[in-house]
């Protein structure tokens, strides 16, 4: 059976979404950031406020872990399948976010 490390063109575009899906996420991470010491937002995602409050570094640590977590598995793993699916999913939710981001950005500069 193939997996994705038998296609180079294939891993790399795997590599090349999981360095997308880490920028997104840094910019996320810049924005929440922004949004919460400003007072334009409030945290939705429970968690993730939750880890705000505890340490803004620890904040930071988790958003840029998580995809970069991600990015290490695509590089070790055999099964090609699952981890475009994960890195397909993840990208569109942070590409979503980033448009929330953008939206709300708008809304407080008028």
């Amino acid at each position: 059976m193939n997996t994705v490390k038998d296609f180079p063109i294939q891993q790399n575009r795997i590599l090349n979404a999981g360095f997308l899906l880490a920028c997104l996420c840094l910019l996320d991470a810049i924005f929440t950031d922004y949004g919460l010491r400003s007072g334009h937002i409030q945290e939705a995602n429970l968690l993730v406020s939750l880890l705000y409050e505890q340490s803004i570094a620890l904040f930071y640590i988790v958003k840029l872990g998580l995809p970069l977590l991600l990015l290490y598995i695509v590089t070790i793993s055999k099964s090609g399948v699952w981890l475009r699916i994960s890195m397909t999913t993840a990208l569109f939710l942070y590409i979503v976010v980033m448009f929330v981001h953008v939206f709300w950005l708008v809304i407080v500069a008028m």
